[in-house]
């Protein structure tokens, strides 16, 4: 079987783990992307919002004959949305929810109301900060974006004034104090939830996850497997929760894809792998809820030199 990832990047240790059980294909707007000397075939294609770029991983799965389409971009995400039909008629599985799931998820306002609607217990959002009804200290981020690129902690009005005129489509946020943690979450065709690691955000660089620890806290995993079920998810995500000292757990973001901290969840025993591969074929696939070990990820560069 043959799968392609769109926007390959710097995923080497996910290209590797992915080549247990598929010939992996990658693509990339880079032809300098260190992923693409790890991968079986790769190909150059536009950037996602380039006219080209349909047409191009459109062409690569009919030419390579391509069984399964992810990516671990959030722009990619609703391009790829759009031409779902295609790769459907080509007998191509593409790994995202539907569109209307995508939206929830890619908009943090829209996210932040379906916690609400679903008693799912979230920080305070608005968009105006006129709208802010409770003191500081705030957060501020883009309400559509990944990674932690212009997110702030808002202590005074004068940095709310100052950040908000700089931040394109900002949205404002109760600040929490607590344990952060990334929630691995994978469901199948059926919208089943096979499994949920809670990862500890130990240490974050530019949005991703340096040092990690996966945590059996079965509070957090029975409330991420209500979010997916809830959502009626199908496929890989991740969900952004913060546990405040008290114990009370407080749910952020929900990204309709793998986390760049997946491969600690990998290594903790969840084969993605295997799961996707069962999914493709259309084998059932059992729940493994819980079923991970604890383990701590150091993570460290190395380079590709050419």
């Amino acid at each position: 079987m043959k799968m392609l990832i769109t926007a390959v990047g710097r995923r080497v240790q996910l290209v590797r783990h992915f080549k247990k059980y598929f010939e992996v294909i990658g693509a990339d707007c880079s032809n300098l992307a260190p992923a693409s000397y790890f991968t079986d075939c790769f190909f150059v294609v536009p950037f996602c919002l380039d006219p080209g770029y349909k047409k191009a991983i459109i062409d690569i799965c009919i030419k390579e004959n391509v069984d399964l389409v992810i990516s671990v971009h959030d722009q990619e995400c609703m391009v790829l949305d759009d031409i779902r039909n295609e790769l459907r008629k080509l007998g191509v599985l593409l790994m995202l929810p539907d569109k209307k799931v995508l939206d929830i998820c890619n908009d943090k306002l829209e996210t932040y109301k379906f916690f609400v609607e679903n008693g799912i217990d979230s920080p305070e959002s608005c968009l105006k900060p006129n709208e802010v009804s409770s003191g500081f200290p705030l957060f501020i981020k883009p309400r559509v974006g990944m990674g932690s690129q212009h997110s702030y902690k808002i202590s005074t009005k004068e940095e709310l004034d100052f950040y908000y005129s700089r931040i394109h489509n900002p949205i404002i946020q109760s600040y929490i104090e607590g344990t952060e943690y990334t929630l691995d979450c994978i469901c199948d065709n059926d919208s089943q939830v096979i499994s949920v690691v809670p990862r500890m955000r130990i240490e974050v660089k530019a949005g991703e996850v340096q040092k990690s620890k996966t945590v059996n806290d079965m509070q957090i995993i029975q409330k991420g497997k209500e979010i997916c079920e809830k959502l009626g998810y199908k496929g890989p995500l991740t969900i952004q929760c913060f546990k405040a000292g008290t114990g009370e757990i407080l749910f952020t973001e929900i990204n309709p894809r793998m986390g760049g901290g997946v491969p600690l969840t990998f290594e903790a025993g969840v084969e993605y792998g295997r799961i996707f591969a069962d999914m493709v074929s259309g084998r059932k696939v059992e729940p493994i809820i819980g079923n991970f070990k604890e383990l701590t990820m150091l993570r460290y560069d190395e380079a590709v030199f050419i």
